[in-house]
């Protein structure tokens, strides 16, 4: 089944993130709350994490690509 990896609401109230690196590549295993990826807003640094135990399947919005709060910017697998 596929899950999607969608951007949170951040602590800072911003509308829109950007992606500063992806720390697991497709076709990479993660648990359940693991980082997969790192973004950030003017004032802070986020981490979006993966929604079930499974593997990251597709990326879709790319390091230094920005992307809005509740935006799908991935895939995976559980």
């Amino acid at each position: 089944m596929n899950y999607d990896i969608v951007i949170p609401p951040t602590a800072d109230g911003s509308a829109e993130v950007t992606i500063v690196s992806w720390l697991k590549e497709v076709g990479s295993s993660a648990k359940k709350g693991e980082d997969l990826a790192e973004a950030s807003t003017e004032k802070i640094t986020l981490y979006i994490t993966a929604p079930v135990d499974g593997t990251l399947q597709e990326i879709y919005v790319q390091v230094g690509e920005k992307a809005r709060v509740d935006q799908v910017v991935g895939v995976m697998t559980g």
